[in-house]
């Protein structure tokens, strides 16, 4: 994925804390040479980027009760806007979070989370896979086998393949399942 985002690509419920933020500073305390531009700044951006990037998964896969890391990998999209939005609005389903913790692989709440945003697909091309298995390919559901779909749906980290075939942008999204333990955690004290 190129450059898919960090922090504002993660969901465990779609609420914001307040004390969720993230801030970076540079007060030039540390004496090392100023950097405006060039391959430095690059080299610098991506490293960043990086650091980020793992610390946002990390926040992701640490969810209130959490199972599972989910991460969706859209393509196939018009923009890469598109792309990230998708993937955020599949990771942010409470129908499909609950479709990972019981390890259903219902591919129409995918479908169902995708037509909830503004993005555009094409549903003869459209494919879904879950850690390496087609769910839909070219528009049409596909046979699956229950060992097939335990084995692909058991480990700790699930990743959605999601082509929306109508371009050629990427976007990306991490979260966690929704388990019967985020909602003890969520109720079970007062404020």
């Amino acid at each position: 994925m190129n450059n898919p985002g960090t922090f504002n690509q993660i969901t465990v419920d779609g609420d914001t804390s307040t004390n969720d933020m993230v801030i970076a500073l540079a007060n030039g305390q540390a004496g090392a040479p100023t950097i405006t531009g060039g391959s430095a700044l690059s080299t610098f951006s991506s490293a960043l980027h990086k650091v980020m990037a793992t610390m946002a998964q990390a926040i992701a896969g640490d969810g209130e009760g959490a199972t599972k890391f989910l991460e969706a990998n859209v393509t196939g999209a018009t923009t890469a806007a598109d792309a990230r939005m998708a993937a955020k609005a599949v990771i942010g389903s409470n129908l499909v979070k609950a479709a990972m913790f019981g390890q259903d692989p219902n591919w129409g709440r995918i479908i169902d989370a995708l037509g909830n945003t503004s993005v555009s697909l094409d549903p003869d091309k459209l494919a879904i896979g879950i850690n390496g298995v087609a769910m839909v390919a070219a528009g049409k559901a596909q046979e699956l086998t229950p060992p097939l779909v335990q084995q692909a749906m058991s480990p700790d980290k699930i990743v959605l393949a999601i082509d929306l075939g109508v371009g050629k942008a990427e976007g990306q999204a991490w979260g966690a399942d929704l388990t019967y333990e985020y909602v003890h955690i969520n109720s079970a004290y007062t404020s």
